[in-house]
């Protein structure tokens, strides 16, 4: 049998999100979690993606992996980098999916797009059955309606606005600065046709890493199957088979 890494799958808001962890898990040992505050997790000081850097780190600690690729979509992008710059001898690779050097709609060029970003920070005003409602229809139909109602039984009142609140109101202006400094292989994917992440900042982020892997994806990356291969295909590749799991 082929040695399995290990990948650890970072959530913005839930770990329901990553939609294509049972195909991860054929040929992966697969860690995830969710964020402080959600499900039975312990409710933070201060929700956000520091909170969830902390818990991604004592992730690895419960599981002794001193070594994995580290995986994110979207805003989760933010605590996936923390994490790396917390604990970079653990992360031996990072697959980064939305991928971009800021967060920042004024960027040059903008990372996101500055009218979803405001309607972004409206939702998190909403109550929960808006909110979660309202992110089906941002993510363009890859959460669905039975995974958002699983994801309402599972995050209580007000906290998955309060992350959406820390993240929209991170510039992310120092994303590229983490990325240069940690110097890991990168994979960087493209959901293509997105509302809230640009295509122009995607762009600039392969340009700015000209080895990184890179792909453009039809649908989100957490539910993508094309994103899940170019994940296999990379851990293959930053891996060393003597430090896989067997």
């Amino acid at each position: 049998m082929e040695p399995r890494p290990r990948l650890l799958l970072i959530p913005a808001y839930s770990e329901l999100e990553w939609t294509i962890r049972p195909q991860l898990e054929e040929w992966a040992e697969v860690a995830a979690f969710d964020p402080p505050g959600v499900g039975s997790e312990r409710v933070p000081d201060a929700a956000g993606s520091s909170a969830v850097a902390e818990r991604a780190g004592a992730e690895l600690d419960r599981l002794g992996w001193d070594g994995c690729v580290v995986a994110a979509d979207e805003y989760a992008i933010a605590a996936a980098l923390k994490l790396a710059l917390n604990r970079p001898d653990a992360v031996q690779g990072l697959a980064l999916g939305h991928a971009c050097l800021s967060l920042n709609p004024d960027a040059v060029p903008p990372a996101v797009n500055a009218e979803m970003r405001s309607a972004l920070s409206q939702m998190a005003r909403f109550d929960d059955r808006t909110f979660v409602r309202h992110l089906t229809q941002v993510t363009q139909g890859h959460l669905g309606e039975e995974q958002a109602d699983r994801m309402l039984e599972r995050i209580p009142t007000g906290v998955g606005q309060s992350y959406l609140s820390d993240y929209t109101a991170d510039d992310g202006d120092w994303i590229e600065g983490a990325l240069r400094d940690l110097a890991k292989p990168l994979l960087l994917a493209e959901h293509r046709d997105c509302f809230v992440f640009t295509k122009e900042g995607y762009e600039a982020a392969v340009s700015a890493f000209p080895a990184s892997i890179h792909l453009s994806c039809k649908d989100k990356p957490n539910s993508s199957a094309e994103f899940a291969e170019a994940l296999r295909e990379f851990c293959r590749s930053v891996v060393p088979a003597a430090q896989r799991e067997g």
